[in-house]
């Protein structure tokens, strides 16, 4: 019997035009060439085994596009059909951002285009409509989200940001610094959080030494921990200071939300004597 082979092409677009029935051709497009990429090149079991989920391999490649507009007219598409921007960030903009990054780390993607990629992302990040419900800045709670110095992947703490952000919190966005930089900065800010994000081995000795001085300099602070170094239980066990791992945006969602009830608390708590004082002198 004669083997059908299915075109990872038409069957890729065709999955993610299903997922997504009003997307335009930009995500035909982009898939086309990714896959003409795959067919080009050798261990084309690697390129299928990136390609992953072809809307977001479709995003990946529309934002190293030589079109600007080829990610921002994809985005508008997928806002278009309904998509959130929780979902958009989370399901869409996130998994291209580590799909560019698997690609420079084989060496199959050079760090101009992912660079590229990463400032149209920050563009796409401070043009999303705000969403609906979401909780006002004026009784935000207060977060601070860096990466630890050293670190090149950012993207991911720039969109956790982004998310806590239209979600009520008052978050602070720290990277591209120094760790005495980085330092003073967050002993100047007295937000009850700091979320840092460590992907490995490389910036592990830096991520070391700002906790080790964050112990000492601000020892009530919660820090929560996300990046690749909370995979690795040997390295987790021997920081200096208590860590919170998030692995991923649900986990991080739902310390946050601990965290803001706690806040609400501690403010409800301290309000109540104030409130009998007054009812007293009336």
């Amino acid at each position: 019997m004669k083997k059908t082979l299915i075109d990872p092409v038409s069957a890729a677009t065709r999955d993610c035009a299903a997922m997504h029935p009003l997307l335009s051709g930009l995500a035909e497009s982009a898939l086309a060439r990714l896959c003409a990429d795959m067919r080009s090149g050798e261990g084309t079991g690697d390129a299928l085994a990136i390609l992953g989920d072809p809307c977001a391999a479709a995003m990946a490649y529309a934002l190293c596009d030589e079109d600007d507009l080829a990610a921002s007219l994809l985005v508008d598409d997928l806002l278009e059909a309904g998509v959130g921007v929780g979902d958009l960030c989370l399901e869409h903009l996130a998994p291209a951002a580590r799909r560019l990054g698997d690609l420079w780390d084989r060496d199959r993607l050079p760090f101009t285009e992912v660079a590229l990629a990463s400032a149209r992302i920050q563009a796409i990040l401070r043009r999303l409509p705000a969403e609906r419900g979401a909780a006002s800045l004026h009784h935000a709670r207060g977060a601070i989200f860096g990466a630890v110095p050293g670190e090149q992947h950012t993207l991911g703490v720039m969109m956790a940001a982004d998310l806590f952000r239209r979600n009520g919190w008052d978050v602070s966005l720290l990277v591209g610094l120094s760790h005495d930089e980085l330092l003073q900065r967050m002993m100047r800010d007295d937000r009850p959080v700091i979320g840092l994000s460590c992907s490995g081995d490389h910036s592990y000795p830096a991520l070391r030494r700002l906790l080790a001085a964050m112990a000492k300099a601000r020892p009530e602070v919660e820090i929560l921990l996300s990046g690749q170094i909370v995979h690795a239980p040997e390295r987790m066990a021997d920081l200096p200071a208590r860590v919170v791992p998030v692995p991923d945006m649900a986990a991080a969602e739902a310390e946050m939300a601990r965290i803001g009830a706690a806040l609400q608390g501690r403010r409800r708590a301290r309000a109540r004597p104030a409130a009998r004082r007054a009812s007293s002198a009336a």
